[in-house]
């Protein structure tokens, strides 16, 4: 025989949650008032974020935090999310989406899409800055499988505006897609974070994907009923500070983006 809760039982479950959650998160506290940041902190984050944010966040940690051990997992959201919800994993941060029922998010920052490209590509359009979705239309385009949270965004994006690709090649992994679209004509529609190092343009070419443009959210995502440990909580505090470093980085980009596009059409 199937049960379901009443919507007044929802509500005692639901604020039940919170209760317990904030008793745990006293005892916690209190376990650590007097104590050395120790223990094991295991976390998952995204191939965007390892690229750009996770040596310099690691490096700021355990410079304050060296007794305390790490365990990363770098994987897609999906996998993530699977993994936090069942205690493999005591945080993650990924794209913003469908929370599972026992999860909680917290966002943590907002990024743009990026279209990447090898240097040379998209001579219409100087590296770093606009160029919109339209020049897609014919190329060849790298897209991650449809277990990513990004896929189909891409995907609903390229149908509502109508841009067909000459071929499209799932694949899963940051290495690759970046080795492919540094070195070949394929393209890819990546986030900022993990384009950070190539501002430069050397390997790769970046503009900031416009008309429409494309943002989304990052979230740090914990179980609902297990408050963070003080390792873990100032392990995700670092992060966070870090993902927005990153993301900061990139504020001027609307200015130069206008700039440097005129200054091709000038020529």
């Amino acid at each position: 025989k199937d049960y379901s809760l009443t919507p007044a039982g929802q509500i005692v479950y639901r604020e039940g949650q919170a209760i317990v959650s904030a008793l745990l998160a006293l005892e916690t506290d209190l376990a650590e008032m007097n104590d050395d940041i120790t223990g094991l902190v295991r976390f998952g984050l995204i191939p965007s974020l390892t690229r750009s944010v996770l040596t310099p966040a690691l490096e700021q940690y355990k410079s304050g935090f060296p007794k305390v051990e790490l365990s990363l997992l770098e994987e897609y959201s999906g996998a993530l999310l699977r993994r936090v919800l069942d205690g493999e994993l005591d945080f993650a941060i990924v794209p913003s989406g469908d929370m599972p029922t026992g999860l909680t998010a917290r966002f943590v920052g907002r990024d743009r899409e990026m279209i990447v490209a090898r240097p040379g590509a998209l001579p219409d359009h100087a590296h770093l800055g606009s160029a919109p979705l339209s020049v897609l239309s014919g190329a060849r385009l790298i897209v991650p499988s449809k277990s990513n949270i990004r896929r189909s965004r891409i995907d609903t994006l390229l149908s509502a505006h109508g841009v067909h690709c000459a071929e499209i090649m799932e694949m899963d992994g940051m290495l690759g897609t970046l080795e492919m679209v540094g070195k070949t004509d394929w393209m890819a529609i990546l986030p900022s974070a993990i384009c950070h190092a190539d501002k430069d343009g050397q390997m790769r070419k970046l503009n900031l994907l416009s008309d429409p443009p494309m943002n989304f959210d990052y979230v740090l995502v914990q179980k609902t009923e297990s408050p963070l440990p003080r390792a873990a909580q100032l392990l995700a505090d670092a992060l966070t500070t870090h993902v927005n470093r990153i993301l900061a980085d990139w504020t001027d980009l609307d200015t130069r983006s206008i700039a440097q596009d005129e200054a091709v059409h000038q020529k």
